[in-house]
């Protein structure tokens, strides 16, 4: 079996599907309800996809997908647009804790995962748009930009580069634009 990957649905936050790559360049979708769907997709041009559902080839689909950010996309299928990330294994784990995910609330950027601070991208006093790189932790020998969870002014750096970090330990404090 290759690669696992996780698709959270970012529109309400709480479906997620599992994608499991097989033989042959199809997918085996395991989805909420823990039905398995297998789909044979290719892309014909960039971000155009031919999908087709089932092993009878039961329904087929034509959709577009545009990149939002690392982890985000838009797919638009039958003139209808969602929003959903594409998250590995220790990604999911964090969302489902709940911590360093796109919807957390507060003014706390926590860390979503033990490591050691290697870099700060942000000043305090800095406005910072959501999304952008705040700071980075290497975890396991990669290095993760950490992005600002809201738009807002930075209020205070919590970390120093080289400082070890722990799960949900605060790493900065944002104030929200009003």
């Amino acid at each position: 079996m290759g690669q696992q990957y996780f698709v959270a649905n970012s529109e309400d936050g709480h479906d997620m599907y599992e994608i499991n790559e097989l033989e042959g360049g199809k997918l085996a979708v395991t989805m909420p309800d823990g039905q398995v769907i297998q789909v044979d997709a290719y892309e014909p041009e960039p971000n155009q996809i031919h999908m087709v559902l089932g092993e009878d080839g039961g329904r087929a689909f034509d959709l577009s997908l545009r990149e939002l950010d690392a982890t985000e996309y838009e797919v638009e299928v039958q003139g209808r647009r969602h929003t959903f990330e594409v998250v590995n294994e220790r990604q999911k784990r964090m969302l489902v804790a709940g911590v360093g995910g796109r919807k957390a609330s507060g003014p706390e950027l926590v860390s979503p995962m033990a490591g050691k601070v290697v870099a700060i991208e942000a000043k305090e006093g800095q406005q910072v748009d959501e999304g952008q790189c705040v700071l980075i932790v290497e975890a396991m020998k990669m290095e993760n930009d950490l992005k600002a969870h809201l738009a807002g002014t930075v209020k205070e750096i919590c970390v120093t580069p080289g400082q070890a970090v722990e799960i949900g330990d605060v790493l900065a404090v944002i104030e929200a634009d009003a």
